[in-house]
């Protein structure tokens, strides 16, 4: 009977030992994996269900100011090319070669998620003889033939319609340039709806000298969509973050708009200004024809006109104007509006104090917001008790296996350790027999 107890305590006292160093262990982590979802998912909710508090819309602000400032260096960058430009040997492979190493990176999106690009900064560099003849033209798909060439002492010439860039900068002194207004083809909201995105040109232009004197002019034509990734990608309450696309439905978005207060970029592409097919430009929206214009997808935004719908735009763009930067938070149509405006401070050839180039505007409908952010929660809380049962099933089998493989294990090493003491039981059987 004692080495019977002997026997059934040693078996139990090894299968508890396999117990508690692996069934315990396992046991106490399940436990706190359970936990830490929870934890998490609480933490999560907390990030979420936000309002739109004071803290946040100096984060808003403060963003707009530095997309603002950021706008300001690239058209100071582009200053130096456009100098750079007018004195480079005016031959194929000078042209090709600057176009070639003047690029910046675009958001795509794609099948493997966002993706930035390099794309190049500007679609074309030509010189104009004193006479406003094309004599040379070099684009992104290569040396333009002579029957390309235009003749731009007319500005009824350009590409675009009625362009006077030629006349602009002959006049000019040795360094300076001339900036244009953004060109391109008006993309309506059909288009837009099927895909199509604004494809648009801000000329630039320098005179050109030599040992005679005055040579001609050089054009550069900058790719406007690098002036866009700068606001069409942003989603204000999310910081730090950048989205291949924003829709401006969810009003949560930023946008551009030049010192004349036309909207130059913005998610919905139908808003930005541009030219028809006969290269006039697009209707302005205004009290009189905004419910045709909208429901055509054919007009245009200049925000000085659009007092009628929010008296706010106008205003705002006046600030701007003087230089000054701030913010508004406002009840339109029973919704709450919380809207920045950074100006940009660009003063180059042209943009004069205090307008500069224009300003960016970032807008959020803080109801709106708020509701997205009560959706987003309902989510996490389910995400969260999916995580916490489907842990809570892994340990359990988990545990029932370990259990099972304890028991194994303890059987075997009793059954081990019983085998090697049977020799000395049999001597001692023998020791005492005689």
């Amino acid at each position: 009977m004692e080495q019977e107890a002997k026997t059934n305590f040693s078996f139990a006292s090894i299968a508890v030992s396999f117990f508690i160093l692996i069934v315990l262990p396992l046991t106490i982590t399940g436990v706190i994996i359970s936990k830490g979802v929870v934890k998490v998912g609480e933490e999560a909710t907390q990030a979420n269900l936000r309002i739109l508090d004071d803290s946040q819309k100096q984060s808003i602000g403060g963003r707009a100011q530095t997309v603002a400032d950021a706008v300001a260096q690239f058209l100071s960058d582009r200053e130096k090319d456009i100098r750079i430009a007018s004195i480079l040997p005016r031959d194929e492979n000078s042209y090709t070669t600057f176009l070639s190493s003047n690029t910046r990176g675009v958001i795509k999106s794609s099948k493997v998620g966002m993706v930035k690009i390099p794309m190049p900064i500007y679609r074309e560099i030509s010189f104009l003889d004193k006479n406003g003849l094309e004599v040379l033209k070099v684009t992104n798909s290569g040396v333009a033939s002579k029957d390309q060439l235009r003749d731009m002492s007319d500005p009824k010439n350009g590409e675009y319609g009625y362009e006077d860039y030629f006349a602009k900068a002959k006049g000019l002194a040795p360094g300076d340039f001339y900036m244009g207004p953004v060109l391109g083809r008006h993309v309506n909201k059909a288009e837009f709806d099927s895909g199509k995105r604004f494809n648009g040109i801000i000329r630039m232009a320098s005179p050109v000298f030599d040992s005679s004197g005055f040579a001609g002019v050089v054009e550069l034509a900058l790719e406007y969509v690098h002036l866009m990734e700068f606001t069409d990608h942003i989603i204000p309450t999310e910081a730090g973050m950048f989205f291949a696309e924003v829709n401006a439905d969810d009003m949560n978005y930023a946008f551009m708009v030049d010192r004349d207060g036309y909207v130059i970029s913005h998610p919905s592409d139908y808003l930005v200004a541009g030219l028809d097919d006969q290269m006039n430009p697009v209707p302005v929206m205004n009290e009189g024809n905004y419910e045709a214009l909208l429901k055509a997808g054919t007009g245009v935004m200049n925000v000085r006109e659009m007092g009628f719908i929010d008296e706010n735009l106008p205003r705002i763009h006046s600030l701007a104007s003087d230089g000054k930067s701030g913010s508004f938070t406002y009840t339109l149509n029973d919704k709450r509006i919380f809207a920045t405006y950074a100006h940009i401070p660009y003063y180059g050839n042209g943009f004069s104090k205090p307008q500069g180039f224009g300003w960016i505007g970032m807008m959020v409908d803080i109801d709106r917001y708020h509701h997205l952010s009560q959706e987003k929660v309902k989510e996490i809380q389910q995400k969260v008790q999916r995580w916490q049962k489907s842990s809570i099933v892994v340990v359990f089998v988990s545990l029932i296996l370990l259990f099972i493989i304890a028991l194994i294990l303890a059987r075997g090493l009793y059954r081990s350790i019983q085998s090697a003491r049977r020799p000395d039981e049999m001597v001692q059987l023998e020791d005492d027999e005689e």
